[in-house]
């Protein structure tokens, strides 16, 4: 869901940004003379907030759009000229930009400090340059026949070179391999939309507006990207995948008069840690979060170590109740099987739930209170149960729903060879 959250809003501004480069001709000359010095602005922006983040990928991206154009505009403008520009050195430019981009998000993200990336970085601007300056001094007439080798003669669709083509369809491809191994990389799927949108610009020709105006809006897109990643790095828990305490907070400030509350903790974690060691613990809590992620019509997130809330907005708690025995009995009746030597294990782990419906005459947070105090009575109960709380948290009630007198005296994990 966040992932198609984050592709609509980028397909939008590349639509917006496609249907708008069309209507540029029609603006007034004034404002089309701006348009020119629009990546400039939206780059220095994109730059700042990545050093600000300390994150070096982006930050040669941006850099790379913002040479592009920089290049373009000095050579067309004052030392070549528009036409010698466009003859030599924008085939060059438009098969390295996208080699750039392949070479930044190859690289591993260290920071903005790392001297032995930076120097590496310094030494590929460094070659560039030469081979740039090699351009001005005279490009082979072999090597400017095969940069604009066109992909289809005698069209006036397609009118990429074909060096031009397969180097945006490489770097692509690789985007589309590390967005897979990624469960969330706001970044790549940003990068994606960028490469599409420069690829139309390029496809366009050497025009200067039409090129300014689409590396502005990538790094718009970039910038973007990396606000909305720091906001899903924030309010998202890195081992589970489901949001944390700092978004359950932040969602009892929307919440309306009528819900439920309900706090889950694993049964004997800690022993079950010291048992079969943190990786195993680990992939537990993991398991544990994808069975309360699939609860019908609520919403979980990991309050802390092994504890979890889960939200139920606009459900009375007898509706709730059979959801939490089900999801009881989900998280019992999962055998967890690990090797341990040249030995495999199996085992089960159990949960505890205390669950508490809202009140006009109390906040979300002491609901939450009471939902916690009837998880406490749960554990004392035995654990391996739902514990219903009231409004007064010296009394709960073991409902209906509780597990049977034997879940109620399980240790919570059943070991078995």
């Amino acid at each position: 869901m966040v992932i198609l959250k984050h592709y609509a809003w980028l397909i939008a501004l590349g639509v917006f940004a496609i249907w708008s480069s069309s209507q540029i001709t029609l603006w007034p000359k004034s404002i089309q003379d701006l348009v020119i010095f629009f990546p400039y602005v939206t780059v220095a922006l994109g730059v700042f907030i990545a050093l600000w983040l300390n994150r070096m990928q982006p930050v040669l991206i941006l850099l790379s759009l913002g040479c592009f154009n920089a290049i373009l505009f000095y050579f067309s403008s004052y030392a070549l000229g528009f036409e010698l520009t466009r003859e030599t050195l924008f085939p060059v430019l438009i098969f390295l930009l996208p080699f750039n981009i392949l070479l930044w998000i190859l690289l591993p993200e260290k920071g903005v400090f790392n001297k032995r990336l930076n120097t590496l970085v310094f030494l590929v601007f460094l070659v560039e340059a030469v081979i740039i300056y090699g351009v001005l001094q005279g490009i082979p007439e072999t090597w400017l026949a095969f940069l604009n080798t066109p992909i289809m003669k005698h069209s006036d669709v397609i009118l990429l070179s074909f060096s031009t083509g397969v180097m945006f369809l490489l770097t692509l491809f690789f985007i589309v391999l590390k967005m897979n191994q990624s469960s969330f990389k706001a970044l790549y799927h940003a990068v994606f939309v960028v490469l599409v949108l420069m690829l139309y610009g390029v496809n366009q020709g050497f025009e200067l507006n039409v090129l300014a105006w689409f590396s502005a809006f990538s790094a718009i897109a970039l910038t973007l990207s990396m606000i909305f990643e720091a906001h899903h790095i924030a309010y998202t828990d890195e081992l589970t995948g489901i949001q944390g305490r700092r978004a359950l907070m932040e969602h009892f400030l929307g919440m309306g008069k009528k819900y439920t509350l309900a706090m889950v903790d694993i049964d004997h974690f800690k022993q079950f840690n010291d048992t079969y060691g943190h990786d195993v613990g680990d992939e537990v809590l993991r398991r544990v979060a994808r069975v309360l992620d699939g609860v019908k019509e609520g919403r979980a997130f990991r309050y802390g170590g092994e504890e979890f809330t889960l939200v139920f907005a606009n459900k009375k708690l007898e509706e709730v109740m059979p959801e939490l025995e089900y999801i009881r009995r989900k998280v019992e009746s999962g055998i967890i099987e690990f090797k341990t030597g040249i030995h495999s294990t199996k085992t089960n782990v159990t949960i505890s739930i205390g669950v508490a419906e809202s009140n006009e005459s109390f906040k979300a947070q002491d609901i939450l209170k009471f939902a916690d105090q009837a998880l406490y009575e749960a554990k004392l109960a035995g654990r391996n149960q739902v514990v219903k709380g009231d409004y007064n948290p010296s009394k709960v009630q073991v409902n209906q729903y509780k597990g049977s007198k034997n879940d109620g005296k399980s240790s919570g994990t059943s070991r078995s060879r």
